[in-house]
């Protein structure tokens, strides 16, 4: 893990909710490049033929907003509100954003375990982001993009984030096709 800090200008943050054992961050002190290349070798992320060199993941994690899931793994004795430290959380998921910051993001590499699916942490995850590229956040955002091959995912990125499809791409090599979608939800006329 590097502390590394982020390119886009945005502070970090840090989302929690009832259930303490989970939380989401886009400090990349959490980061950890060996759970992400972990998971980038697994079929369930399909748009990866095989994990990266840590260095050039490295740059691809700490060059973008990355949005982290993590577990505690040493959940805190106390009920007072506790930062956790990287040592004692485990990364189980991504959403990397493509951003300057202030007017375009590509969201890209999103995912959960499949052993913590279920539990609601997906539509956390893309929550978070909603609610970062939000108008009350982002008032100049003139662009939100995505690619995605899943029908269903494509209606619930449409509720989240306002985007539609504006093309496809036919993908041999995933067997599969992509669907391009993209929305300009605070653009200026």
């Amino acid at each position: 893990m590097s502390s590394a800090p982020p390119t886009s200008g945005l502070r970090p943050q840090i989302w929690t909710r009832e259930d303490p054992e989970f939380f989401i961050s886009t400090d990349p002190k959490y980061l950890s490049v060996k759970a992400v290349n972990a998971a980038f070798e697994q079929d369930f992320v399909y748009w990866v033929k095989e994990p990266f060199p840590e260095d050039v993941l490295s740059q691809m994690l700490y060059g973008s907003l990355s949005f982290g899931v993590y577990r505690w793994t040493k959940p805190a004795q106390t009920d007072e509100p506790v930062s956790p430290s990287p040592e004692d959380t485990e990364q189980i998921g991504l959403a990397r954003v493509v951003t300057d910051g202030c007017s375009f993001a590509y969201l890209s590499d999103t995912y959960v375990l499949p052993h913590y699916q279920g539990h609601g942490l997906g539509s956390w995850l893309v929550g978070c982001v909603a609610a970062t590229f939000s108008k009350e956040n982002m008032p100049y955002l003139r662009r939100i993009m995505l690619l995605t091959d899943d029908e269903r995912m494509q209606g619930f990125y449409a509720k989240m984030f306002g985007v539609k499809v504006v093309g496809r791409e036919e993908r041999k090599d995933m067997g599969r096709d992509l669907v391009f979608m993209c929305a300009r939800p605070h653009a200026q006329s």
